[in-house]
């Protein structure tokens, strides 16, 4: 088994990154800054739009990005462990399953390696994990585990 923890300036780092996932929501400060615009059009009082762009610009410039998992051609890295300087390398060969457990107070990603052991990364959303996981594990994917 080639998977392990290793610290993150380890990393391979001629390999090309294809997916992300991190924590900040990007998204929906895009969407806050639009909706600022659109008040300036529909008479809304401008304050509040100016707000509204103000408030994403400093969240997208200043919130950190917190990165919880990156997919490349071969790998998985999971990052968000107690120890930021260290991150778990998953080949994709050494994973036997995986599942998405949602639940009331947090979701988690469970990843089932060769080995016997089991990764758990704390998640947020269920159609993200899933389909970014499903891009590269699909056939891994253990259905009916909710």
């Amino acid at each position: 088994m080639k998977s392990k923890e290793l610290k993150t300036y380890n990393l391979p780092a001629d390999d090309l990154l294809i997916s992300r996932i991190d924590a900040k929501p990007n998204v929906i400060f895009l969407f806050l800054m639009l909706l600022g615009f659109l008040s300036f059009l529909f008479k809304i009082p401008s304050l509040y739009g100016t707000m509204m762009i103000v408030t994403s610009i400093m969240a997208m410039a200043y919130m950190p990005r917190v990165v919880l998992i990156e997919f490349y051609q071969d790998y998985l890295v999971l990052y968000n462990r107690a120890d930021k300087k260290n991150c778990f390398l998953i080949y994709y060969e050494d994973v036997v399953s995986w599942h998405y457990k949602w639940g009331t107070n947090r979701d988690y990603l469970y990843i089932e390696m060769k080995d016997g052991t089991t990764e758990r990364l704390e998640a947020f959303s269920k159609t993200l994990f899933e389909s970014s996981m499903n891009r590269f594990l699909k056939e891994k994917h253990l259905k009916g585990n909710r």
